[in-house]
Order: C-alpha cells, then structure tokens, then sequence
C-alpha cells in the first residue's frame, strides 16, 4: 500500500513538473476538467471523497489518477473555477506535505484540490463528524451527548492550558448548511437542529454494525485554538483527532495561500486522506 501510495504521488509530481514547465514555456497548455464525483465510478473515489460524500457535503473533486500521467495541463474543476496551474504556481508548496514527500514534491497536490461551493458553503468549512456505535448509546440524545463530551475531552488533552473558551455545539447539519438551523433565532442562540435519526448501518468505513450519525460539532475552535498554541488550524485538528475515537472524522477543506498552501483532506486519528482518485 505505501509503495503504491508513492508511485502516485511520485506521478503526481512529474505532473506537474509538466505543468509548471509547460506554462512557463509555451501558452498552448490543454484544459482538463476535473469530473463531478456523480460522473465518476465510486471504485474509483479517493478514500476521502467517500468520507466526504458520507458527511453529506458535496463541492469537492478527486484529482484523476490518470491526470498523474497526463501531459501539460491546465486542470479546471468544471463550473468555472480558477485554473489549477495557477493554483500550483502560486502556492510555491505546500505545508505538511504527506510523509515521505518533500514539499515541492506535495506541489502534485494541488491539483484540483481547491473549493467549487459559494462562501457558505459546507464543503468550505471545516467540518467533524461522529458515526457513534449503536453499543455506545441508545439514543440519538445518547450519542450527540456522547459525541460533545469526548470532543471536550480530546481538545482539553489537546491544549491542556491555553484553549477557545466558547462552547462548541452538536447538530444534525454541517456547519454553512442551510439546514443547521431552524430560523435567525435559532442562529442567534447558537442552538443548530438537533440530531435525531435512528441507529442505521454506518458507511463501510465505521466499523460496527449500526451506528447514530453524522452528528456535527458546530464551533470547533481550531483556529483559535491554533492560534493560542502558536500552531496553524490544520495541526489544530490533527492534534484534536489523534485523541479522539477512529469514528471521528474531520475534513479540512484546504487553503490557498502564496506560500505553504495546504490541499483538502480528510483526517482521521490525525492521518490524512486526500483528494486523489484510484
């Protein structure tokens, strides 16, 4: 599994070693879009995508893996999204590039892995959500409390002395859905819509035979807590995932940034999962 991990990233490099020297030599670059998950075979989703699309928030795209071994390209996500070279030019690297991979080499990373949605939307958010084992709560009330207290939990082992001091919430609905809420009073008493379903078989990931869920945290405070430990929000959330539950998992929509941008991912016990198909 790690060498086959590897030949795709080391594919994904020379990718765009091809990009970068096909747009600074000549203007006559291809455009490939990168395909709606709906038009692509589900064997062929990333792990994280199938995460993603258990969590009910769409807007993202798998960069194809046949892109890897494409010639020069300019990648597009389809709906009229900034190009993807210049996504890669710009970003002139990345932070916390996966193991075994330098920096440049986590440039092939960047292909596509930038958001589609508007501003609100929940594919542009960070987002965890809780799969909770039916052998662990009897009740949607039972889970989404079960799943409040050990996210307090992990993030005061997390950052044991300096924390946001704001509550975070449960809810049925990720957070920038337009259904996290019942109305503007709702939204003003921070108080989202409640989880409420039954226990149901979980997505093929969650090991247990049923489970409660997605159930939401809704204020996380990785950014504040980043903040106040000298840490970006990603390692925020890495550190808060490694000590949570394997039915956690939390999504990081990516960053553009002139310099050490971070692609998408899924993290889970603080491993990431990106956005490249199979």
């Amino acid at each position: 599994m790690q060498n086959h991990r590897r030949t795709i990233y080391t594919g994904l490099l020379a990718a765009t070693i091809a990009l970068l020297v096909g747009c600074s030599s000549t203007p006559k670059t291809a455009t490939v879009q990168l395909p709606d998950p709906q038009n692509v075979p589900k064997e062929k989703w990333s792990d994280a995508m199938h995460v993603l699309t258990a969590m009910n928030i769409s807007g993202q795209r798998d960069v194809p893996l046949e892109l890897a071994t494409s010639g020069p390209t300019t990648a597009t996500s389809g709906t009229g999204g900034s190009s993807v070279g210049d996504v890669a030019i710009a970003a002139g690297g990345y932070a916390s590039p996966p193991s075994g991979v330098s920096s440049n080499a986590a440039l092939g990373l960047g292909v596509g892995l930038f958001l589609l949605g508007g501003s609100s939307d929940p594919a542009r958010g960070y987002q965890t959500a809780a799969w909770v084992p039916s052998t662990l709560a009897k009740s949607p009330e039972e889970a989404s409390a079960l799943v409040l207290k050990l996210f307090d939990e992990a993030r005061l082992k997390a950052f044991p002395n300096q924390r946001s001091t704001l509550t975070p919430k449960v809810g049925k609905y990720p957070p920038g859905s337009g259904k996290a809420y019942v109305d503007p009073v709702a939204i003003w008493k921070e108080t989202p819509v409640q989880f409420d379903g039954v226990a149901s078989v979980p997505p093929t990931f969650i090991a247990s035979s049923e489970a409660y869920g997605p159930i939401f945290i809704h204020h996380g405070q990785y950014t504040i807590d980043g903040n106040k430990n000298d840490i970006s929000t990603l390692d925020a959330m890495i550190e808060v995932s490694e000590k949570l539950p394997e039915w956690f998992y939390m999504y990081h929509p990516g960053e553009r940034l002139r310099k050490n941008s971070v692609p998408a991912r899924i993290i889970n016990k603080g491993q990431s999962m990106y956005f490249i198909g199979k």
